[in-house]
């Protein structure tokens, strides 16, 4: 079931995992519970940025919530890509070269993934706090069954923030984006930019940065918290905010090495990630305001729609949610439906 989105990458992943090393994690003894387990924790940004503060806060607590269970875990922490990319953890989680990582679904292969791609849906939620009721209800839980599909298990939400478009040039309309190389993270970004008639390139956001001086894309889809992070706004000038999505990445652990937990260190774990999800929600929302300041400083000429145009976006982009729904089924109904209940509970701020 799973060859087709394990191949493309395992040859790099061998030899990544055995540097890392792979399989299980040694269990070696412990003066204070008995025993203790070394575990590595993997994410794709900066250990600063609100996807960083998930995983940092996570491990910090996992250690603090494993003290006295029947199994203490040791976590080590790669942020920034320093053990895989984005496009590599994916594989690296399901394979078990980490016990807990960063998962963007757009990564995954496969029809058991094309459900999960509702979370790159334009304009999918209208707030925060309707993303987050999705995340936490039901939606939440019909990922964690997908997930389960992919060797993985679903243990919370790294908030990363809005997403919006930069280029070389400004864009304000639809049709602005044709004819453009912009860069995609994953194949709901890109199925996206083929409707709105731009070249999607598919590339991990460490790239942006060379291809974007080189000429190789004309602009991408990100955050800003990106463009400020990774330093993209020494070569874009021009962005939007239309809050093209909120988006969370996925935390997941390898499903096997999840099953082999303590039912004890389990519940540890879980607590951990709901302190974790609470931490990096709130700076999530609260940076958005200043990186948004922290463009303008910075020479990026970001453009706020009018009413009129928004809805000229809206209508652009609605062939995406009516081939997202007949390519999955009762599947993507459920979640579409799911996500539909927590918008009507928080609407637009």
């Amino acid at each position: 079931m799973h060859t087709g989105w394990k191949t493309g990458l395992w040859i790099t992943l061998l030899g990544l995992m055995l540097l890392a090393g792979c399989g299980q994690p040694a269990v070696t003894s412990s003066s204070s519970s008995g025993q203790e387990m070394n575990i590595r924790i993997a994410y794709n940004l900066p250990a600063e940025h609100s996807t960083g503060v998930y995983f940092e806060v996570l491990a910090r607590e996992i250690a603090k919530n494993t003290e006295q269970t029947s199994l203490k875990l040791v976590p080590q922490v790669f942020p920034n890509a320093q053990l895989f990319n984005d496009q590599q953890l994916p594989d690296a989680v399901s394979t078990a070269a980490v016990e807990i990582g960063q998962l963007n679904v757009g990564f995954l292969a496969g029809p058991e993934a094309e459900p999960l791609r509702i979370v790159d849906l334009p304009f999918l939620f209208p707030s925060w706090e309707a993303e987050w009721e999705s995340e936490d209800g039901e939606m939440g839980r019909i990922f964690d069954q997908q997930l389960d599909k992919f060797n993985m298990k679903l243990i919370g939400w790294a908030p990363y923030g809005t997403v919006e478009f930069y280029a070389n040039k400004p864009i304000k309309l639809p049709t602005d984006l044709k004819g453009l190389k912009m860069r995609g993270f994953g194949q709901g970004s890109s199925l996206l930019l083929q409707e709105l008639e731009a070249a999607p390139v598919s590339m991990s956001s460490q790239e942006i940065y060379q291809a974007m001086q080189h000429g190789t894309i004309d602009g991408f889809s990100t955050g800003p918290s990106s463009v400020i992070d990774r330093g993209l706004y020494e070569v874009t000038k021009y962005g939007t905010n239309m809050k093209l999505s909120f988006l969370s990445f996925q935390a997941v652990a390898n499903k096997d090495w999840w099953e082999g937990l303590p039912e004890d260190v389990q519940k540890a774990i879980v607590e951990a990630s709901r302190v974790a999800q609470k931490a990096s929600r709130d700076k999530a929302k609260a940076d958005s305001e200043v990186y948004l300041q922290k463009l303008s400083e910075n020479g990026v000429e970001v453009y706020n729609l009018t009413p009129e145009e928004r809805e000229l976006w809206l209508e652009a982009v609605k062939n995406r949610l009516d081939e997202y729904l007949e390519k999955t089924g009762d599947l993507g109904k459920q979640l579409y439906e799911a996500v539909q209940k927590g918008n009507q509970l928080h609407p637009v701020q």
